[in-house]
């Protein structure tokens, strides 16, 4: 699976920061989400599917809460844009 930069996942949080007027709590928790698609074990994909790793980014977005609020936007649309990021190749 395609990895997410700390930086890709940095520009999706500042859209939903400006759009919900919310900050970014933790850059620490924003880099560690954006770890989660590409994730790797001795070069093995954790995932075997892009749903798959769209599915546990959104899951670990709420569990990490990067966000001052409204993590369950940032959840859903870091979801999607992975989602779109993967099928464009």
């Amino acid at each position: 699976m395609k990895s997410l930069s700390s930086e890709q996942m940095l520009a999706i949080a500042d859209e939903v920061c400006h759009i919900y007027r919310v900050r970014v709590r933790s850059f620490a928790a924003l880099a560690a989400c954006a770890a989660v698609p590409g994730a790797r074990i001795h070069g093995a994909p954790v995932f075997d599917s892009r749903d798959a790793a769209a599915a546990q980014l959104r899951r670990t977005v709420l569990a990490l809460g990067p966000l001052t609020g409204h993590n369950d936007a940032l959840a859903e649309v870091a979801a999607a844009v992975y989602r779109e990021w993967v099928d464009a190749g």
